[in-house]
């Protein structure tokens, strides 16, 4: 029994075998209930999504900006890569969840994907399939997965970066500046994953040739070029745009493409004296719950809480690794990979407001220490089979938690955390139900309450031109005439209502003055007759 499993285990085929049936166990994760769960769409969600739709269908943005190379989105703007990628499946299968989800499956999937590559290249073929295990149990990579939201790309493109920097930094390859072009490539669209990496790149980056400076390894000045060209090529647009709304200059039109005027450009994401509060935000966001209720739960923390110690050790034993490679003057990728996780959580202490989703990309790193710390104990030769033991009891507990998590998120999740702060579900029957009304009816003003930014999700639900609602004229609060996107008291029996998850006291107040309740799900509609 024991030599069969033994040569299952020495087959070419096993690692494959295995890694594949893992991946394929991970896109099931992201693709089961992808339109259910989360229960419906956060307002960045759609607020990218109608973007998306309108670049579709008519180049321009929400605002009639021409291919903008950002968004305004609700006036403090958003990255618009994850806009341009949602492009060809909302062509493909329309304006719908899924269709918004499914860019996130995929650089969830090359999260998982080039991570295993990269572990097995730096830690071999077990510490490869441990990392997988690792990916598949934290729930962070599971719930980051399966929204639409634009900083969750970093984490995807920051592994295929990590990527072809550990390729570039082979000594077969050092010299080529074919693949320092591809570095360079892959770092300037990384740019355009999420804002807060226009600082956490160029830190890394620095951190980096410090490092290469200290194992004496020579930094070609070709190669440096050959990577400089497409960084600048992919960093003007982006210094444009700092211009353009720090100066308050008018935007810019190269050829199709718009440098846009942001309404609120925010200026004030990095700050310096809030590093104390920080540091436990940092925490909560890793090991409890930060502020939003999608990214993690109190219950089991974006990477559970028994991973701190665990990612403590893995992380110091990869800085030992770091000093002895500064000794050996060699190169050791895993101390790349340890410099980035420091640059994006140093720089997390930083930001105004650090949430998970904001140091996201430093989950591959901290996955990364968990790995470290496993392979540790299992190639440990003092105390063999005490240290062995703990590994598997580690990997059993990430088990047992990794399965106790998907049955929360799958089986509950959408019923007990409700309703989400800003999320709000599909209102397309409410205003199918209006349009369908007597003419003395649906000519009047409807104003609709209750859901954050209610009128990008009336866009969503009757597909409205961005001329025909035109945003700049309108704003968030609707046409005045049609739909006003809020709900003033006193109530007006000549106007219509409609109420997203009402307070008792608001349908009570509605039902005294004599309007008519229809019930679809959390939308009340309220006519008086």
């Amino acid at each position: 029994m024991i030599l069969n499993l033994r040569k299952i285990k020495d087959s070419k085929y096993f690692y494959t075998v295995v890694s594949v049936v893992m991946l394929v166990l991970a896109l099931i994760l992201r693709l089961y209930k992808l339109s259910d769960i989360p229960r419906g769409l956060h307002v960045d969600e759609i607020g990218m999504g109608y973007d998306s739709w309108c670049i579709a269908h008519f180049g321009v943005d929400r605002y009639l900006n021409s291919f903008p190379m950002y968004l305004s989105n609700y006036g403090g703007g958003q990255s618009a890569l994850y806009c341009y990628l949602t492009v060809p499946f909302i062509l493909l299968g329309g304006f719908t969840p899924l269709m918004l989800r499914l860019p996130s499956v995929i650089f969830s999937m090359l999260a998982g994907i080039f991570g295993w590559r990269l572990v097995r290249i730096v830690s071999g073929k077990r510490a490869s399939i441990i990392y997988l295990f690792i990916y598949l149990t934290i729930p962070y990579f599971t719930q980051a997965g399966r929204i639409a939201l634009d900083c969750n790309l970093m984490l995807g493109l920051s592994v295929i970066m990590l990527n072809v920097l550990e390729y570039c930094l082979r000594d077969e390859n050092y010299g080529k500046k074919t693949c320092f072009v591809l570095l360079g490539t892959v770092t300037g669209i990384t740019f355009y994953s999420y804002a807060l990496s226009d600082v956490v790149l160029p830190l890394f980056y620095l951190f980096l040739i410090i490092y290469l400076i200290a194992i004496r390894k020579k930094v070609a000045i070709s190669s440096m070029i050959a990577f400089t060209i497409p960084v600048i090529i992919f960093a003007i647009p982006q210094i444009l745009l700092q211009v353009v709304n720090i100066y308050g200059l008018p935007a810019i039109h190269i050829g199709p493409m718009t440098i846009p005027i942001v309404l609120n450009y925010r200026l004030d994401d990095i700050v310096f004296d809030q590093v104390k509060p920080n540091l436990r935000w940092t925490f909560d966001s890793l090991f409890r719950a930060d502020n939003t209720d999608f990214d993690s739960f109190p219950q089991f923390g974006a990477l559970y809480m028994f991973s701190l110690p665990i990612i403590a050790f893995g992380g110091l034993y990869t800085l030992t690794r770091l000093v002895k490679s500064v000794r050996e003057k060699k190169i050791r990728f895993e101390s790349v990979i340890l410099i980035y996780t420091f640059s994006v959580l140093l720089f997390g202490l930083f930001i105004q407001g650090v949430t998970t989703y904001r140091i996201n990309s430093a989950f591959f790193g901290l996955a990364f220490f968990i790995v470290a710390t496993v392979e540790f104990l299992f190639d440990r030769n003092r105390q063999k089979f005490a240290s062995t033991a703990l590994a598997i009891c580690l990997l059993v507990l990430y088990l047992i938690n990794g399965v106790q998590f998907v049955d929360f998120y799958f089986n509950k999740y959408a019923d007990t955390v409700y309703p989400q702060r800003l999320f709000a579900e599909d209102p397309t029957d409410v205003y199918n139900f209006l349009d369908d009304q007597p003419e003395n009816v649906k000519s009047r003003l409807t104003y609709v309450g209750g859901a954050n930014e209610a009128y990008i999700y009336y866009l969503w639900a009757k597909e409205i031109s961005p001329y025909e609602y035109d945003h700049n004229k309108y704003g968030n609060n609707g046409d005045g005439v049609k739909y006003s996107f809020w709900a003033p008291e006193p109530y007006d029996v000549s106007c219509n209502y409609v109420m997203y998850l009402p307070e008792e006291s608001e349908i009570n107040a509605l039902i005294k003055l004599g309007f008519i309740e229809y019930d679809f799900g959390p939308y009340k509609v309220y006519i008086f007759e």
